[in-house]
């Protein structure tokens, strides 16, 4: 009978998670759809789309071709074969602003919580917009309490909610793609590491040490003229990006980063980026893969990891 008030009381505090979840990013557009009955994809796409239609951005227009996009949206949603429900949908993360903040002591009360932690923001951004919206999680550790801070301004999340509103989906929840990797992870191999997820314009670093989150980062690849990098600049930039940020925690926490984890959110990578990389840095670098996603290619997986992360486990 315990067992059945725990799950009852879990339905109701913890509601199930949609079952079909898109991600938006600047080269492309993918989704899935799982079994409500069992761990497991019932389908799934992965649409590249032009590099023009979403400029990703904290404060200014983000869809730049809502028709077009729209024509992929409704492509996607009937490769899922899905009808009215509920969505989970990962938003780019550069038009998102991310923080990883320490706290000796927190208030119980969630509004004074929220008021500590807009303080913090403060420092880091005078100037927050009138429509930022606040999302925070606090982690407990054994010295001090973390929180993991992301800020959004609801115009631009409305873009993005927008797209699914016409099609008669309704956005439930919206994350980023960094975010939804951790659960792929078992309990003993979060120890002492950084997670790498590389998509065409940006790369973000996250250090996890004693299984909780101490470090965010993220830099956008700077294009000039609108024209990509030369693939090994791009290589160097982030290696060298990987390897100041490994240097900056073991400086600032006095632990030592033992490995690195990878997720390739790029369609076409140009030559062997994960060798290369392997060769280029100064420790272990692992593909975050799932066991959820049996029947996919490497590739695939690593495009739809943040996506089985967010609803299939």
């Amino acid at each position: 009978m315990a067992g059945f008030i725990d799950k009852l009381r879990d339905y109701f505090t913890n509601p199930p998670r949609p079952r079909a979840a898109f991600q938006l990013s600047q080269s492309y557009l993918s989704g899935i759809h799982v079994s409500s009955k069992e761990k497991s994809l019932k389908h799934y796409f992965i649409l590249p789309i032009e590099r023009s239609v979403i400029q990703p951005s904290f404060d200014k227009k983000n869809v730049k071709n809502e028709s077009y996009l729209a024509e992929k949206v409704k492509e996607g949603i009937k490769k899922l074969h899905l009808t009215q429900s509920s969505i989970t949908c990962l938003i780019p993360e550069t038009c998102l602003k991310m923080f990883v903040f320490s706290f000796n002591s927190l208030p119980s009360s969630q509004k004074e919580k929220e008021e500590i932690i807009r303080w913090r923001l403060k420092k880091q951004m005078p100037l927050l917009p009138d429509d930022a919206r606040l999302s925070f999680d606090v982690m407990k550790t054994n010295r001090e309490k973390k929180v993991l801070a992301c800020l959004a301004k609801a115009s631009v999340i409305k873009e993005y909610e927008d797209l699914f509103a016409r099609e008669g989906l309704k956005v439930s929840t919206v994350g980023a793609a960094t975010l939804s990797l951790f659960d792929l992870f078992d309990r003993q191999e979060k120890d002492n590491l950084m997670v790498i997820n590389l998509e065409e314009d940006y790369i973000s670093l996250t250090a996890i040490l004693n299984s909780e989150i101490t470090l965010y980062r993220l830099k956008p690849f700077v294009l000039e003229s609108h024209s990509q990098l030369p693939f090994s600049q791009k290589i160097d930039n982030i290696v060298k990006e990987v390897e100041n940020t490994v240097n900056f925690i073991e400086d600032r926490e006095k632990k030592k980063i033992n490995s690195f984890w990878i997720r390739l959110g790029i369609l076409a990578p140009e030559g062997e980026i994960l060798s290369i990389l392997r060769e280029k840095l100064s420790l272990p670098l692992k593909g975050i893969e799932t066991s959820l996603a049996s029947g996919l290619n490497f590739k695939e997986k690593q495009i739809l990891s943040p996506l089985i992360g967010q609803i299939l486990c």
